[in-house]
């Protein structure tokens, strides 16, 4: 009697509990607690076996994962380290987290160990993970040594077949270059021709004959050695116990061509942008050479541009363009933006700012004298001492071609310095005035000494006749009179030579009409003394003069 009324007061409870909303979850919201191992063995185990033969044994989830999935993933890691031609067991290493230890190959992750696994297998987490360390050591060494047995003989049959087609390659290589070689010899008659640069003969023929075998022989050399390298990266990658090895060089050799091809890669946008400023630059600087090219030849005219002003004008400019690029372009350099780059620039820079001060004094003075036209290209000058033609001008120096045919070469700060006396620039319009100076007594007329002046400048070659010659008296003196002629020039390169003549004109103008050139030498006495007029210039009949005596 008392279990039915067990019963019903039982199913009375629960309907009122019900009714009332007690003991089920809000909102129609199931949670089921897997937090219990009895919930956990609900899960079947599975065996880790990647090489056929079970290294451990995974009974229990880890979040969403099953068994089977933790054990499918393991083994799969465990295949790829154990292909790993550089497999080293002490690579294999532990790091605890929050909630397990996980064991890493490198950098590559294997498994995790759990205290649900340490729990299944009634150990600690930590003696677990050991274990299953040790488990994978001596797996994947085993396998691997059964590996290496299988192919050995495989692997010296690949090798040895290498070493025979690099045997054929090395005959057929050193058969081709005999006969290139062969076949360049008897291009020297036919095929080859002489070289030359205006009269200079740069390359014979015996010359090309042993460029082109020295060419032979680098080209056998270079083929031969990439084939032996290459045999032997196969032999040694084929070998098992040297295939790790082969790797290792291998991509240690390749690893800096590959960063360089991704730099490459990573700057070809760069590059791209690079490339059209520089196509921008070429251009700009295409049509200023064209400017200048007219401008130079006077078939384009700008007022109050002269043409001598076109190169040095289109020389800056090209300048400006360049230097403007090459800002622009900066940040775009591989490198730019590194400590290294930005040291040697700011190095280049305090280097170039200490050494080339007189030089940028001298660009300067360069540039003024340019374009305040104090002299061209061939001009007779003075600078300072120096007489001569400019035969070079320079941003940094000017040369003159002495009369003495020396090539004296001056810094232009030095020019702007002193003063420059240019005998060009007028004679070809109005005739450069060429003056000498001579000295007659006063008892000779100046109208006298004007004729025999200006007859001596007419008898003179390179002397103008119009304008005519004209005499200047510049000084009266206690005992002579100074006269200076003057005469005009249009060709002032030749001033030394006319200069020469002039003067000999002159004594023979003088000594013809019997008049003394006097000098201050001569002022003190003169009674009794015999004419300074050469003997061939005497009248027959001439006679010293005899002393005076007073009373």
């Amino acid at each position: 009697m008392k279990k039915p009324f067990t019963r019903s007061f039982a199913l009375t409870l629960l309907a009122i509990l019900s009714f009332a909303g007690i003991g089920r979850p809000q909102s129609g919201i199931t949670i089921t607690d897997l937090r219990h191992d009895s919930m956990t063995t609900l899960v079947t185990p599975q065996k880790v076996a990647p090489f056929g033969k079970t290294i451990f044994v995974i009974s229990r989830k880890v979040g969403p994962f099953t068994p089977l999935q933790r054990a499918k993933s393991t083994e799969q890691r465990l295949l790829d380290i154990a292909e790993d031609p550089l497999f080293n067991a002490d690579s294999l290493k532990l790091y605890r987290s929050d909630i397990s230890i996980d064991l890493y190959y490198k950098d590559l992750f294997l498994m995790a160990i759990t205290e649900q696994d340490a729990a299944a297998e009634n150990i600690s987490q930590d003696s677990l993970a050991v274990t299953r360390l040790r488990s994978v050591s001596h797996a994947v060494i085993d396998y691997r040594k059964v590996q290496m047995g299988k192919n050995l003989v495989r692997d010296i049959l690949f090798a040895g077949a290498v070493l025979l087609i690099l045997m054929i390659l090395t005959w057929l290589v050193n058969w081709l270059f005999r006969f290139i070689n062969r076949r360049i010899l008897s291009w020297e008659g036919d095929l080859l021709e002489k070289l030359h640069i205006q009269k200079s003969e740069l390359f014979n023929k015996p010359r090309q004959i042993s460029f082109l075998k020295m060419l032979n022989k680098v080209f056998r050399f270079v083929l031969l050695i990439l084939l032996i390298i290459l045999a032997l990266f196969l032999m040694f990658y084929i070998l098992p116990w040297t295939k790790g090895f082969t790797i290792g060089f291998l991509r240690y050799f390749l690893s800096p061509i590959s960063d360089f091809v991704k730099s490459i890669y990573h700057f070809l946008p760069n590059l791209i942008i690079i490339i059209v400023f520089i196509f921008i630059a070429r251009l700009v600087i295409k049509f200023f050479r064209f400017l200048k090219r007219e401008v130079e030849s006077s078939t384009f005219k700008i007022p109050g541009f002269y043409p001598d002003w076109a190169v040095p004008t289109f020389n800056i400019i090209r300048l400006i363009i360049w230097a403007f690029t090459l800002i622009v372009i900066w940040p775009y350099l591989p490198g730019s933006d590194s400590k290294v780059f930005q040291g040697v620039s700011v190095f280049v820079g305090i280097l170039f700012s200490i050494t080339s001060a007189s030089s940028l004094s001298n660009i300067m003075a360069g540039f003024s004298l340019t374009y305040t036209r104090a002299f061209r290209m061939g001009d007779r000058v003075r600078i300072g001492e120096i007489t001569g033609d400019v035969v070079e001008k320079t941003m940094l120096v000017t040369k003159l071609q002495t009369i003495k045919n020396e090539v004296v070469t001056i810094p232009n700060s030095k020019i702007m310095g002193g003063e420059v006396v240019n005998y060009s620039t007028m004679a070809g319009e109005s005739g450069l005035i060429l003056y000498t100076s001579i000295t007659i007594g006063y008892d000779a007329p100046w109208k006298t000494v004007h004729e025999l002046l200006i007859r001596a400048a007419e008898r003179t070659t390179g002397i103008l006749k119009d304008p005519k010659p004209f005499v200047l008296q510049t000084s009266l003196d206690d005992s002579y009179v100074s006269y200076q002629i003057n005469a005009f020039t249009d060709d002032p390169w030749r001033m030394i030579v006319i200069y020469s003549d002039l003067h000999q004109n002159i004594q023979d103008s003088f000594n013809e009409a019997g008049v003394e050139i006097m000098s201050p030498g001569y002022h003190a006495v003169r009674d009794g003394n015999t004419t300074t007029i050469p003997p061939s210039f005497r009248s027959k009949d001439y006679q010293p003069g005899s002393f005076r005596v007073g009373k």
